[in-house]
């Protein structure tokens, strides 16, 4: 076994070892820390349904969605309605009815066309798609690029500046 002096020691070092936590002075006073916005609700994998008195609005998917203030930062969001197959992102912002999508925005529209973009942003009651920057529509050997698009996805009607298209006419 060991020596008196070595067992002396190990009770030492273990009494040395614990006072500090005995005699830890917490000032809670001292410390002005201001937190503005605090998270208060965490969603994981959800579907929120948006019904209307006679029909499904859209269906908005996600792998999480926290709300901090007045906001709520969606992760992986992705939008269904009648017009849209899927407007998908890696990250969202929603406040009120407007969606900003941000980071490898995609829109597939159920007639194939393909929108992207790196930002966009949703509004919910006018279901008009809104990117401020740079954009991609694509469909087949169809490509069309531009800056500043709006597309009304009810009136299935696409403004842009800037456009550039290259299209492949069909022979009959």
């Amino acid at each position: 076994m060991g020596s008196k002096i070595e067992k002396l020691l190990i009770v030492a070092i273990a009494i040395v070892a614990i006072l500090p936590y005995f005699f830890k002075v917490n000032n809670f006073e001292s410390q002005n820390r201001v937190i503005k916005a605090t998270k208060s609700s965490e969603i994981i994998d959800f579907v929120e349904y948006d019904i209307n008195s006679t029909s499904q609005v859209y269906k908005l998917y996600g792998k999480k969605a926290e709300e901090i203030g007045d906001l709520w930062y969606l992760t992986n969001p992705k939008i269904v309605n009648s017009e849209i197959e899927s407007l998908t992102s890696k990250r969202a912002i929603s406040k009120g009815d407007n969606i900003e999508f941000i980071d490898d925005v995609k829109l597939v529209k159920v007639d194939g066309k393909k929108y992207s973009s790196q930002r966009a942003i949703y509004n919910i009651k006018t279901k008009i798609i809104t990117t401020p920057n740079k954009f991609l529509i694509s469909k087949e050997y169809d490509m069309v690029k531009g800056n500043g698009m709006k597309y009304n996805t009810s009136k299935q009607e696409t403004k842009a500046k800037n456009v550039k298209a290259t299209f492949k006419i069909k022979d009959r």
